[in-house]
């Protein structure tokens, strides 16, 4: 980290936020009353980072007690209608979401979302739930990247060290696999037998990397505070999938989640992002009545009831740092 961060995050951004009390003026200044706060992993693992999808357990705990002294917070099925019936709260309001279904969710944030007494969507991956074997293909590729000091090589063409950028695709491995719809489940495949480091990290740091898995979600299934959502089944981005194919995700996803939860998940968060008018359709017709994105990808999502957009908090920064990203961006990603 170079000299400038390290200032920044250990005396200008706790100066800002601790005395100065700027991102109070900076909210106070925002028009929008809503947003949806999303979260990924966390974690009390110190000593070993691969990638930003999980946040420190005590940089989580500062996050909660700053959401509970500065704003209503509700479940996403309450925003939802908040958006739906046009009515604006008198305090600003906002919602947690947990993306991937990572078991130390279940083990490290949710019983601090029980200390405050604060309610959260979990989105989980269904095929995590059925397939003991299943980890989040990105994971596998962060560590494939860390790992590996070679060009890689697919049929597609080589992805050359230290970027991995392939310059026949012009672009890079992730964006490749993002793209590749149901045929990145071969290069996944490929690249996990010939890199299997993935394996002696789900055995030294399993937090890092697990998954919730049927047997142990059992006693989490009826958690008060907890609404359980769809993160699709195999984590494909929906955009680049048939019809057909995406239809089979959502609904394969909601079967699985409703046997292990007692009820149909009603909420779908699209991984990365990544959705299309067809599939927003394809989405409402399988039985989803409330989707969240990240960024809105077309102009009309904002008058499109079923949908929101969610502010994404940085695990690779510190909580000062997040409370002033949160305040300058509640207009962009609020409602």
């Amino acid at each position: 980290m170079s000299p400038f961060k390290t200032i920044a995050r250990k005396l200008v951004f706790p100066l800002v936020v601790n005395v100065l009390k700027a991102h109070k003026i900076i909210l106070s200044s925002s028009k929008k009353k809503c947003l949806i706060v999303n979260f990924h992993g966390v974690t009390n693992v110190e000593d070993f980072k691969f990638n930003n999808r999980h946040l420190n357990v005590k940089e989580f705990e500062k996050l909660l007690i700053y959401f509970k002294e500065n704003f209503e917070i509700v479940r996403l099925s309450e925003l939802f209608v908040l958006k739906e019936t046009n009515k604006q709260p008198s305090k600003k309001t906002i919602a947690l979401t947990f993306d991937d279904g990572y078991t130390n969710n279940f083990t490290h944030a949710l019983p601090l979302l029980k200390k405050h007494n604060i309610p959260a969507t979990f989105y989980l991956i269904s095929r995590g739930l059925t397939d003991n074997e299943y980890y989040v293909w990105p994971d596998i590729i962060d560590l494939i990247q860390r790992e590996v000091k070679a060009n890689i090589v697919l049929d597609v063409g080589t992805f050359k060290y230290p970027g991995f950028f392939c310059y026949e695709l012009k672009m890079s491995l992730v964006d490749f696999l993002k793209s590749a719809g149901t045929k990145r489940e071969k290069y996944i495949f490929e690249l996990s037998l010939k890199y299997p480091v993935y394996k002696q990290i789900a055995e030294k740091y399993p937090q890092l990397i697990e998954v919730i898995r049927k047997d142990s979600f059992a006693e989490y299934a009826n958690e008060p505070l907890i609404e359980y959502g769809s993160h699709t089944h195999t984590h494909y981005n929906l955009e680049y999938l048939t019809d057909e194919e995406c239809e089979r995700e959502l609904m394969q996803s909601k079967i699985i989640i409703s046997d292990c939860a007692g009820k149909y998940p009603i909420s779908l968060a699209f991984p990365d992002g990544s959705y299309s008018k067809r599939t927003i359709d394809i989405a409402f017709k399988s039985g989803y009545k409330n989707l969240t994105a990240v960024d809105y990808k077309f102009n009309e999502n904002n008058s499109v009831p079923g949908i929101l957009s969610r502010f994404t908090i940085s695990n690779s920064t510190t909580a000062e740092s997040n409370i002033i990203r949160l305040a300058r961006q509640f207009d962009k990603y609020g409602f």
